[in-house]
């Protein structure tokens, strides 16, 4: 009796196959698979293109019969050989020879190979493995042909991509700028590649052995592009997301993408490409130039559903369960669930030609903004300065309005709040407390620096040409440090410390959950981000 493993399996449809897929989400996530994978991996297993494409695998592996051979060509050629070597004595070789010289003939028989090959994809040179020798060579007839030679630099990669168009004919789909080819400047994107080195090439496998027995110089012979040349301005881009091209499954060439961190500056050079951008790091001179996935493809990669936003005792899976969604109504005051779900993942910038007018310190609550903004005052006051905030809180008998507050009753300030005139507020002891938009403005037409000390779901208030801010995020250090800094403060000021070790270690516990959750929602709005570590958290340029 044969064994299981012998027995041929049965092959399923391609629908079929993905909705089990779908069925086994869940069991990766038992296993500890990320929930952000999952979501993503089920979003694109139902997806109605994704579908599409799995029925027309079904039609070329199921329901067209078995490719035998994939030499079609080689066989076509024979036959030509020996029919016109009968045609001139021969009525019925003649006939025949016309009918083989047919272009939809020929490329009836060229696209039998390709399939039968599984040639359906671009394919970066540098990256290829022979399939099969190349195919004999059949010019078209009145075509403009052109010769360019481009001499190799050791081990430097040519720089382009080809692929297959829609008249399965190999053409140049890209050229990285900066590189070999684009130095030369001799090769156009559109460029129809008819030989490499006196070899004919039809499908990009076709140029790998060529290529790669090039020594010093590589000759294509090809048919000029009749397309006109596409140029972008170049453009800064802060990253709002990490980057690996190595990980990345649809990049053309993982050797061609520029991998990058979030807050690096990108000088995008080319933005032709509806899917991936030329990019280099602008803050390295002489930065190589990559490929970095475009703004629509990486903000359609990165929009689906968020796991916070649902709540579920089962999975989180999105899709696969009866879920009841979380409604959220909107609230300026508390925006953190809507931030989290921004989709922003490049960031146009220039270099500044102005200086700052604002200096935004956030941070968790517990972490020293106040002090250190107090100490910048205090040790610059001509430089810097406080906003005064407004209070509906009443006002005590030896206080004076705009001396540490402006006093202001509760009924007009609620108005106000609503009408979003103040960045940041907040109820106190039954009193409404807030910095005015229109107080920080009075600072910067003094001629000074702005400093504010405000929450993180404020700074979207201030992004704007009128305050120019410079936002500092201090980060709150281990649940040691602080319990350091806490106990070296409490001698310094000679305070008798009135807290048992199990409430400082939850306090500080919250801290250090707060600013890791702060800093993973709002990095992308930070231009520096410090250490909380007292008498070493002010940088040396501050007081200049």
């Amino acid at each position: 009796m044969p064994s299981r493993k012998s027995e041929k399996q049965p092959q399923i449809e391609a629908a079929v196959a993905m909705e089990k897929l779908q069925e086994l989400l869940p069991e990766l996530e038992d296993i500890g698979a990320e929930h952000e994978d999952l979501d993503l991996l089920n979003d694109v297993l139902g997806d109605t293109e994704y579908l599409a494409l799995g029925e027309i695998y079904d039609i070329l592996t199921m329901e067209l019969p078995r490719c035998i051979d994939d030499s079609a060509a080689e066989n076509y050629h024979d036959t030509l050989e020996i029919v016109s070597a009968r045609a001139s004595t021969h009525k019925g070789a003649r006939e025949l020879k016309n009918i083989l010289e047919q272009p939809h003939l020929k490329a009836l028989i060229y696209t039998h190979d390709d399939i039968a090959r599984k040639a359906y994809d671009e394919v970066f040179i540098d990256d290829l493995a022979l399939v099969a020798p190349p195919p004999p060579v059949f010019d078209a007839v009145g075509e403009q042909h052109r010769f360019v030679t481009i001499r190799k630099n050791g081990k430097q990669p040519l720089g382009i991509t080809v692929r297959l168009d829609e008249d399965n004919v190999l053409v140049i789909a890209r050229i990285l700028q900066d590189s070999l080819a684009d130095k030369q400047g001799l090769l156009r994107v559109g460029d129809v590649v008819k030989e490499v080195n006196g070899i004919a090439v039809f499908v990009p496998e076709d140029m790998m052995i060529v290529l790669r027995e090039a020594e010093n110089s590589i000759t294509f012979k090809i048919v000029p592009s009749a397309m006109d040349q596409q140029f972008s301005d170049p453009v800064y881009m802060r990253a709002c997301f990490n980057y690996d091209p190595v990980a990345d499954r649809l990049i053309p060439c993982k050797k061609a993408g520029l991998p990058f961190r979030e807050g690096d500056i990108l000088d995008v050079v080319d933005m032709t490409d509806e899917n991936w951008w030329q990019a280099k790091l602008a803050e390295i001179p002489d930065a190589p130039v990559g490929l970095i996935p475009s703004r629509t493809l990486q903000e359609k990669r990165s929009a689906y559903v968020q796991p916070e936003l649902t709540k579920t005792k089962t999975s989180l899976l999105c899709g696969l369960k009866t879920k009841r969604k979380k409604k959220i109504g909107y609230n300026s005051a508390e925006t953190t669930e809507f931030d989290r779900c921004d989709i922003k993942v490049y960031e146009e910038v220039e270099r500044s030609k102005t200086h700052r007018c604002t200096l935004l310190l956030v941070g968790a609550q517990g972490v020293s903004k106040r002090s250190l903004k107090e100490r910048l005052i205090r040790d610059k006051p001509r430089k810097y300065a406080a906003a005064i905030p407004h209070t509906s809180r009443p006002k005590k008998p030896n206080e004076q309005d705009g001396k540490g507050y402006y006093f202001i009753d509760g009924e007009t300030m609620e108005a106000e709040i609503k009408k979003n005139m103040y960045v940041d507020h907040g109820e106190f002891g039954g009193h409404l407390y807030g910095t005015r938009l229109s107080t920080i403005r009075e600072v910067i037409r003094s001629g000074k620096i702005c400093v504010l000390d405000i929450s993180a779901r404020s700074l979207k208030f201030l992004q704007s040409p009128d305050f120019k801010p410079y936002i500092i995020f201090i980060a709150a250090p281990s649940v040691e440090a602080l319990k350091v800094m806490y106990r070296e403060g409490q001698k310094i000021n000679n305070n008798p410390n009135d807290r048992s070790e199990l409430f400082l270690e939850e306090r500080f516990i919250r801290t250090v959950k707060e600013s890791r959750e702060m800093e993973k929602t709002y990095k992308g709005m930070f231009d520096e981000i410090i250490l909380d570590k007292q008498h070493k958290w002010v940088p040396v340029d501050w007081n200049d």
